[in-house]
């Protein structure tokens, strides 16, 4: 007779249980299946550089293990995971802009490469070293550039949502959880956002086939 598949909300309870009662095992089980999705979010949706969405992570689970006795599973634990490295990841952005690093008066070495950026903004996206030529099959990352820089072009609070719906999947009641906002307004951002990118993305199109 084979064995039912176990329900994922009872498993995921289940760690959250023993990840409360001390078990630093069952507290790391409930966090790696989330890594992939908070990086790929945070990068994609311009929180943060992709070399240091890791550290927000990081930061992240620190926090929720801190905080592990309040969380009271309203949400799953990704959802509520994903919220936190969010709001880390935008209070790392406020503090860069408020205490920026560089001197005004400094001036930049010519023979010195020009430094990625550690967190991103609207417009930091990287841009492509040369232009495709026409006609030419685009290679994966040439692809990922642009659909990167047209990403970048649309509203932070825009490109959040469209990035956790179309690229991380997630259903609108938990975009509505992580963005704090109304689900109306998700599918008001995600339509805006789709317009946009359909509009940015159309010059494009021959060569994303």
């Amino acid at each position: 007779m084979s064995v039912p598949p176990a329900d994922p909300r009872q498993a995921e309870a289940d760690l959250l249980a023993k990840a409360k009662a001390g078990d630093f095992q069952a507290f790391a089980d409930l966090c790696e299946p989330c890594r992939k999705s908070v990086c790929s979010y945070l990068a994609g949706a311009g929180l943060a550089d992709p070399a240091d969405a890791e550290d927000v992570f990081m930061d992240a689970i620190l926090r929720a293990r801190k905080a592990l006795d309040a969380f009271q599973g309203g949400s799953s634990f990704s959802t509520w995971l994903t919220t936190i490295a969010r709001n880390l990841a935008l209070d790392r952005l406020r503090e860069a802009a408020a205490h920026p690093l560089a001197s005004l008066d400094a001036q930049p070495d010519p023979d010195s490469p020009t430094p990625k950026p550690k967190l991103t903004s609207d417009s930091a996206w990287p841009t492509p070293s040369a232009a495709p030529i026409p006609g030419e099959s685009l290679d994966t990352e040439t692809r990922a550039q642009i659909v990167r820089r047209a990403l970048a072009a649309i509203p932070g609070k825009t490109r959040e949502a469209v990035v956790l719906f179309y690229v991380e999947q997630r259903p609108y009641a938990e975009i509505a959880q992580i963005l704090d906002i109304p689900i109306g307004t998700v599918m008001s951002r995600l339509h805006n956002g789709r317009k946009r990118l359909e509009q940015l993305l159309r010059p494009h199109l021959k060569d994303l086939r």
